[in-house]
This record gives structure tokens, C-alpha cells and sequence, in this order.
């Protein structure tokens, strides 16, 4: 294969388009697009394109996990501005997503967490066979090489590896958050992806060797030394194609002009759960009213971009140090904690986590030169959002509504999350370190809670999988009522995981590669 910038097989703008036809092609080569396309030019001959809109991954903030928040200022990081968020103090959020090679898991803070069992299960009660905790687990195995090794949850051998912080590098911070969680009578955790999520935990990290191991590094280059796969970048799609009811293939554009491909199996949307429904909006798969009111021609009526979720951050609980705080030897968030808001809850609900580093909301700005962090978290948000057009042309982005703290159930949560963290931080464990609370500095106010929300960078459910008329993609991905195309990322999701959602999103990536794989043998 062709070597282009030192990156064999990839062809970004301004070099030859490839050929017009291929069997499938895939949208978008982040966590779920990688994963789908390096398993299915794995284990097929099938002829695969793989565009992505973004450009390649050589930048070093992508690949140094200290360095992970300066990617967000880099080309590989693209933001969507939110509606004013109306039950949240009427602020407005920016919310990141990866615009390179690896997508989200080129820029995330690399915390690997499958999700809990629950998650998966009430998918497959709601109509989604294949999809219980029990189906996608031995997934979840042959995705990873845990460095912990195998066991009935773990598995070892796969592409992406997974590690955990060594105990001779761990932050002094967070080992003071384990202390402080057993102090207040929490139960360790020594896996989180195994047999129980809720308890204080040492994260586990798609890192190797000191390296991020985003989809792009461990799915997709060992995938391209097969003369099956072709992957381009820096083209973006701006609308798919149909015929007889069909969809065909799709327009993107190459050195800024719109060049057509066929795909003479399938299409596969993998751009994310912000781009996939935009994706599909701008062809006209949507609700009709919303699309001829905008001048796009309606093709289906469907509900795409009901239902966004995200997970909300509760970046609030600050506290200045005594001295300067060591720099984090890996992702400044070594320790998570995920426990419940009340009992008799099917999984935990909320989350606390330390970071080395002062972090809060824009809204609420802090001075203090050197500090840390204890964050709050809403695992199982009640509220949804929307995702719409702003315009028929697809340089202008979407209107994005998550809707924030609309259930009156998430500000509950909310609150009970950041009581807890405060808790936390007040333990005498972190006493050698802690000068004074900055943030909230008292009982948190609705107020407060208002300025301290902030996006977890988890959107999902905008194009959500299911057998009712609330739904996007049947159980096998497929779009109803187009045959095709299939949507596999975050927006398939029927509601969100429990947890990070890069892990799921990988999942979802692969098992859909097994699924094209069962259809066309």
C-alpha cells in the first residue's frame, strides 16, 4: 500500500480519491468506525473505504497521556456550542468531540469502563436481542488485553490494551481519596470492570508503555497492512446517497470538491452521535416537519436526534493546596467512585473522582494557583435532549440541546453527588493537603449546582436502537426502513451507560463488524 506521510494506507486531502465503488463504506474512523472497519478488513475480503472528516493523529498531545487536555486546543479537537440550557442557570456549553484519526479516543482522558451490567440488560428487555449484558460481554473480552490478566470478566489477547496506574506511580492525591472513600465506610473496589461497579477504584487506562491506545493505534494500523482497507482523511460527508428506496452510497469531499462513492453492500454511520444524525438529517432521514420546514427534502420519518443524553459533570468541588501538587504520571484522574443517590437503585447513579489539577465550570472561575479537584457526577441522567438542524447547508453546525437538569431527579442526584464529594474532601486524608475549600465553600445551592454543571463529553441516543416508533436502528443496527444503511456509535445507544462511554462505543463498533459479517456469509 501507498506510503503517505509516513502512514501506510492513508490518504489525506490532496492526494488521488480512491476508486468509485467498494463494498462498504464506513463513516467516520473513531471509536466505534475503527473498531468496525479493522474487524471487518480482518476477517473479509470485502473492499472497505473508511473516510474520515478530520486529519490524521500525528500530533503528540494525542499520544502522551499527560499531555491529553492540550489536545483539546489542537486540529483534532472540533467543539459544538449547546442551547442555553434552560433548568441549568441558562448557560451555555462547549462540547469537544476528536476530529482525527481515533476520533473521541484521540482526545479523551483514556478511562476504559465497560458500564454496568443493568446498562445492557434493560437494552435487551426493551426488544434488543443480542445486546444483554451476557451478549456483549465475551465482546468486551476479545476487544482487550488486560494487563491485570484474564478471569471470567477480563480477557487478554486482543488489540486494545488496557492497563492500570502502578502502584509505585500513583498520585498522592488520589491515593488520599482511597483513604478518605474508606474512611466514610466504602467498600474498595479492585475492578470496576468486573464483578461490581459501585466502590472507590483505581481507573483503568487505555495506555500502554506510557502511549494512548486510541482506536486509530491499536484497531486501525495493524487493520491497514491489509490491501482490503482504505482509509481518507480530511473528508468530510456531506449527504448519502439513495435509489429505489436504497441507500447506495454517499458525496463527501476531497480536496474541496465533492467526489460520490458507491458502496455496493452497505453504508455504516460511525460518525459519532452529534455527526451520524446530522449526517442523516441533511439526507433527509428525520422528522418530516422539521426537514421541509428547513427545505430538505423528507425521504423517511423518523425520530433522529430524540433523545440525546449526556452525562452531567459536576466540576464544583475545588480546594486550594498547601504546596504545589505533584503533576499526575498519567491522566490527572486516577481514582473514580461510583455509588447511589438512594437506595433500592438498580445501579449506581452518581460518580465522584479526584483530579491533580483545579477543574470547574466556566461559570465559576477560581484564582488560586495551586489546587485540586473532587468531581461530582450524574451517571443515570433522566432528562433528554434534542439534536436539530440549524440549516440545510452542512457547514452549519446543528442546534445542540441536552437539556440539563430538566428531571427534577438528575438536580437531586446532582446535589447528593457533590454532598458526597465534599465529604470526601474534608477526610483527614487529604488534612496534609488541603489549605481551604474553595468551591462550593458551603452547602451546594440550587444556584451553585447551576454553575457548576459541565459537559462529561459523553452524548449519546440520537439515534436510538429499538423495535418501537421511538426508535432509529432495529436490534442489527440496521436504519429502519432503508435498507443499506446502519448506524454503530454512541447514538445507538437506547439510553446511556453508567459510565464513560468510550469502551461501549468500541464495543458497538465491533459487534456491528460481526453482525455485517453474519449477513453477507
Amino acid at each position: 500500500m501507498d506510503e503517505i506521510d509516513g502512514q501506510a494506507g492513508i490518504h489525506p486531502t490532496g492526494e488521488v480519491a480512491p476508486q468509485p465503488a467498494f463494498d462498504y463504506v464506513i463513516v467516520g474512523a473513531g471509536s466505534a468506525g475503527a473498531a468496525c472497519a479493522a474487524r471487518l478488513a480482518q476477517q473479509s475480503e470485502a473492499r472497505i473505504l473508511l473516510l474520515e472528516g478530520g486529519g490524521q493523529d500525528d500530533l503528540p498531545e494525542l499520544h502522551e497521556p499527560t499531555l491529553w487536555l492540550s489536545g483539546l486546543a489542537t486540529r483534532a479537537t472540533k467543539f459544538f456550542a449547546t442551547a442555553p440550557q434552560h433548568h441549568a442557570g441558562g448557560h451555555v456549553h462547549h462540547w469537544p468531540r476528536g476530529h482525527a484519526l481515533g476520533g473521541s479516543s484521540s482526545i479523551n482522558a483514556m478511562i476504559y469502563v465497560r458500564g454496568h451490567r443493568s446498562d445492557y440488560d434493560s437494552w435487551a428487555t426493551a426488544g434488543n436481542a443480542g445486546w444483554a449484558y451476557a451478549d456483549v460481554l465475551p465482546i468486551f473480552k476479545a476487544i482487550e488485553d488486560f494487563a491485570g490478566g484474564a478471569c471470567a470478566y477480563r480477557g487478554v489477547g486482543g488489540p486494545l490494551h488496557v492497563s492500570i496506574p502502578a502502584p509505585d506511580s500513583r498520585h498522592e492525591g488520589a491515593r488520599a481519596f482511597m483513604q478518605a472513600c474508606g474512611d466514610l465506610g466504602y467498600r474498595e473496589n479492585p475492578d470496576f470492570n468486573a464483578e461490581r461497579l459501585d466502590g472507590q477504584t483505581w481507573v483503568n487506562l487505555s495506555v500502554r508503555d506510557s502511549r494512548r491506545q486510541s482506536t486509530a493505534v491499536c484497531f486501525l494500523r495493524p487493520a491497514m497492512a491489509r490491501a482490503n482497507l482504505t482509509v481518507l482523511t480530511d473528508a468530510p460527508v456531506h449527504e448519502l446517497a439513495f435509489e429505489a428506496g436504497r441507500c447506495t452510497g454517499l458525496t463527501y469531499l476531497h480536496d474541496g470538491r465533492p467526489v460520490t462513492v458507491r458502496a455496493e453492500r452497505e453504508v455504516i454511520l460511525c460518525a459519532g452521535a452529534i455527526d451520524t444524525p446530522r449526517l442523516l438529517l441533511l439526507s433527509g432521514i428525520g422528522p418530516a416537519d422539521e426537514l421541509q420546514a428547513l427545505g430538505v427534502r423528507p425521504r423517511l420519518d423518523l425520530p433522529v436526534g430524540r433523545g440525546l443524553q449526556d452525562h452531567v459533570l459536576g466540576a464544583g468541588c475545588n480546594y486550594e493546596a498547601k504546596a504545589p501538587v505533584p503533576a499526575s504520571r498519567f491522566n490527572s484522574s486516577e481514582v473514580y467512585m461510583w455509588d447511589y443517590s438512594e437506595p433500592g437503585l438498580a445501579a449506581p447513579d452518581i460518580v465522584a473522582l479526584y483530579v491533580s489539577i483545579p477543574f470547574a465550570a466556566p461559570a465559576l472561575p477560581m484564582s488560586h494557583e495551586n489546587g485540586y479537584a473532587i468531581l461530582s457526577g450524574v451517571s443515570r441522567p433522566h432528562s433528554r435532549g434534542t439534536l436539530r438542524l440549524a440549516s440545510a447547508d452542512p457547514a452549519v453546525p446543528p442546534l445542540v440541546d441536552p437539556n440539563y437538569l430538566a428531571d427534577p431527579r438528575d438536580r437531586k442526584a446532582l446535589r447528593v453527588a457533590t454532598e458526597l464529594c465534599r465529604a470526601i474532601g474534608a477526610g483527614a486524608a487529604y488534612d496534609p493537603y488541603r489549605r481551604r475549600e474553595v468551591l462550593p465553600g458551603g452547602d451546594p445551592t440550587d444556584e451553585f449546582l447551576d454553575r457548576s454543571v459541565h459537559t462529561f463529553f459523553h452524548p449519546t441516543s440520537t439515534c436510538r436502537m429499538g423495535i418501537d416508533r421511538d426508535c432509529v436502528v432495529d436490534p442489527r443496527l440496521r436504519v429502519h426502513g432503508m435498507p443499506g444503511l446502519r448506524v454503530a456509535d454512541a447514538s445507538i445507544m437506547p439510553s446511556i451507560t453508567t459510565t464513560n462511554t468510550n469502551a461501549t462505543s468500541i464495543m458497538i463498533g465491533w459487534k456491528c463488524a460481526e453482525m455485517l459479517l453474519q449477513d453477507a456469509a
